[in-house]
């Protein structure tokens, strides 16, 4: 069941390529809209270069605060091929040339840069990060404030997933297709799977436990094949009056490279 990344071809997410000096040069189109500051949830996958690998599967998933005069708080999980790592960082959000965010984040292990399309409110929708080697694209929902509960997930929740699996000298594609229903904390649902165009189909369930006063939690789910599965989880928790609008993961298991975003219906 879903053992994903998406590949990304750098040929199809060219943007205009800024330099540094131009990016601090640039200043934004007087039609632009302001930045607007908030809370917001982010995965992203792509392909990175490690210890002068190339194209090692590289997944992660964020929580991000854009507080006033453009300063940047957040938390972030990462997995890069099987190693994974996690941590706080600071950084700088700032809108240059054609709308675009330039948003700049200190991680624990290093510098990140990611430009980020904006929609007519001001809100990141789109990034893309390709300094050095790396080709990473990310999506971007707003969260509302305030801690999350098991049971704003309650309800149906869909998922659609490509990606790779860990096999002996490299990586394998797979997808899958997933539906699942949610009462509070407790997950039951049926995964459609290929990997590597050999079909299986799985149904599965699990716990949500999520740490006090946060919408983080671990997931842990078993499948009717006796296969476990391990994730970190972070609930979008953007209509409170209706519950989440979903959840994003990312799996734990070494072997498997999981970014997902599923939807709450």
């Amino acid at each position: 069941m879903r053992k994903s990344l998406l590949l990304i071809s750098a040929a199809s997410l060219l943007l205009p390529v800024l330099t540094s000096s131009q990016l601090q040069a640039a200043s934004p189109a007087a039609d632009c809209p302001n930045l607007r500051q908030g809370r917001f949830a982010i995965w992203g996958m792509g392909v990175s270069e490690t210890k002068g690998e190339r194209n090692t599967p590289k997944a992660s998933l964020l929580e991000e605060r854009w507080l006033a005069n453009g300063v940047v708080q957040g938390t972030v999980l990462e997995r890069v091929g099987q190693t994974e790592r996690s941590g706080t960082y600071t950084g700088s959000v700032t809108i240059t040339k054609h709308c675009i965010a330039l948003v700049q984040r200190q991680l624990p292990w290093g510098s990140d840069r990611t430009e980020v399309v904006l929609d007519g409110q001001g809100r990141p929708l789109y990034g893309l990060a390709r300094q050095g080697s790396q080709v990473t694209s990310s999506s971007w929902l707003p969260m509302a404030s305030g801690s999350c509960r098991s049971s704003d997930l309650n309800g149906l929740v869909l998922s659609r997933q490509t990606g790779l699996n860990a096999v002996p000298g490299g990586w394998s594609p797979n997808a899958v297709v997933q539906r699942e229903q949610w009462k509070d904390g407790q997950v039951k649902g049926i995964a459609l799977s290929s990997y590597g165009g050999r079909g299986e189909t799985a149904s599965y369930s699990g716990e949500l436990n999520l740490d006090p006063n946060s919408c983080w939690g671990s997931l842990k789910q078993r499948d009717q094949l006796g296969t476990a599965y391990s994730y970190r989880a972070l609930i979008v928790n953007g209509r409170k009056d209706k519950g989440a609008r979903g959840y994003f993961y990312l799996q734990r298991d070494p072997g498997n490279l999981t970014a997902a975003w599923l939807v709450r219906d």
